[in-house]
């Protein structure tokens, strides 16, 4: 039993490559985000549900449990659907978030948050002590449009006048948000999403509940004064906090701008190996479990394709003739993993013609002609040679003959038939012996014309003529005739 369990470690790690360590840690940092995501928006108990089914289909998957598999399949495929409407805000929130990820915004400078913080302080405080209600949001690294329902822009100079002006009872905009983007007073007189969190607005006012939905969405600080107390309450990160002493709002403010932006920005990996250490373990062996289960297979099978073949470099005075095979099959070995990220369309036979002789010969077909992903190994091909007649081809003019059936109904008299061009230029092979060589209409029937009329018929044309750019000409046939 040891040497058995010892045999299938050796050969795992046997099999084991860099690719697959690169494909884990990819997906394994994705899941990662995702459970971290998941966490801020407040559904862990039903990831942790998902989590634990997962592993039981995992299992069954791996023991070969026929009719759990297929009831965990229809079950994940109705219970994704649902997750996804009902936390579509959520998700739309989680993929705004990867898109700024690339986005550089610029930071304002140190004395231009300084500045800023003194402004908001001194504003703040005087608007506390006056039992003055106000919210201010400071916006950070997400954007706040969506979420915006109206709102004046104004980017105007941040100064302790202009905010305790815009939200004094009189103001027409007291009723607003104000927004902040750095050091600059973006927007007033804003509405925003309401928190349904009655737990922790319960009791508290509709700015107070503003400020919250907004935190609970994106990572801005919103600042609300309470209109009957005065007091000033914080909400981040989905939560909401108030304020003991006027004096700790700097330093909220201060730590708010040096983690959202910071003079030097620090390097990304050391910030993503600092905390979250069980969302990052569960995501490694969550993930370690799926490439066990469905991509670390070590049997090899083969499968047979039928391929066209392609010819390249094929001057544009050469031709193949029509006997030229179309395709032919390969077989090819690896793993069901290699196979299934094949994509069928993309395998081809390629012949280099500049290397192929003129005439008629049988050519070998080499491994080295096809095509083909390198996880894969081709085995065979069939037919092994292929029989290429390669002419060159050669300019010439050759008559247009026309063809008729029939004769021309009783009191008409054809005069005269004619064609116009009389000749045309194609491309022929040059061992075609050109006194042979000539372009039919199809059959003209007479017995239809009645009166002088010039028709367009198609043409016969000789498997071996070729025309200049490939487009046969327009030929006009011109039947004169006279009544008796």
């Amino acid at each position: 039993m040891v040497a058995k369990i010892l045999e299938k470690i050796a050969e795992f790690f046997q099999t084991f490559r860099f690719v697959d360590f690169i494909d884990i840690s990819i997906i394994s940092i994705f899941v990662y985000i995702i459970l971290v995501w998941l966490e801020k928006a407040r559904v862990r108990f039903i990831m942790m549900g998902m989590i634990i089914l997962g592993f039981i289909y995992i299992l069954a998957r791996f023991f070969g449990l026929y009719l759990t598999t297929m009831v965990f399949q229809a079950f994940f495929a109705i219970f994704l659907i649902m997750i996804v409407v009902i936390f579509q805000d959520d998700f739309r929130h989680f993929f705004e978030r990867i898109a700024i990820w690339g986005i550089a915004r610029r930071s304002p400078s140190v004395s231009s948050q300084d500045h800023g913080i003194a402004m908001l302080t001194s504003g703040l405080a005087n608007l506390s002590r006056k039992k003055i209600g106000a919210l201010i949001v400071v916006q950070g690294q997400d954007p706040l449009d969506r979420y915006l329902v109206t709102g004046i822009r104004s980017d105007a100079l941040l100064s302790q006048m202009l905010i305790e002006s815009i939200f004094e009872p009189n103001s027409p905009s007291h009723d607003g948000a104000v927004i902040i983007e750095g050091t600059r007073l973006a927007m007033f007189g804003c509405h925003l999403p309401l928190s349904t969190n009655i737990e922790e607005v319960g009791h508290l006012g509709t700015r107070h509940a503003a400020a919250l939905g907004l935190a609970e969405r994106t990572d801005a600080l919103c600042i609300v004064i309470s209109e009957e107390r005065g007091t000033i309450s914080v909400a981040e990160d989905g939560k909401i906090t108030q304020l003991e002493d006027i004096g700790k709002v700097r330093n909220i403010l201060e730590k708010f701008y040096r983690e959202k932006f910071p003079a030097k920005h620090k390097v990304l990996s050391m910030n993503f190996l600092k905390g979250h250490f069980p969302e990052k373990i569960i995501a490694v062996i969550l993930v370690s479990a799926l490439w066990l289960a469905f991509g670390h297979r070590t049997e090899t099978i083969r499968r047979d394709f039928v391929i066209p073949v392609e010819y390249r470099n094929l001057a544009q005075d050469r031709i193949i003739s029509e006997t030229k095979p179309k395709d032919v099959t390969i077989t090819l070995s690896g793993s069901e993993r290699a196979f299934s990220l094949l994509d069928p369309k993309e395998l081809k036979l390629s012949m280099d013609m500049s290397k192929i002789e003129e005439g008629e010969g049988k050519y070998y077909l080499d491994k080295d002609m096809v095509r083909k992903p390198a996880g894969l190994s081709l085995v065979n091909i069939e037919p092994k040679e292929i029989p290429i007649k390669l002419y060159k081809m050669i300019s010439a003019s050759v008559p247009v003959q026309i063809k008729t059936n029939g004769r021309a109904p009783s009191g008409v008299n054809i005069k005269e038939i004619k064609v116009e061009p009389q000749e045309v230029l194609v491309k022929v092979p040059d061992t075609v012996d050109l006194k042979r060589i000539f372009i039919a209409t199809e059959p003209v029937e007479l017995r239809s014309i009645t009166e002088t009329a010039t028709i367009t018929p198609k043409l016969i044309i000789p498997a071996e003529v070729r025309f200049p750019g490939d487009k046969p000409p327009d030929v006009k046939i011109t039947i004169e005739v006279e009544k008796i």
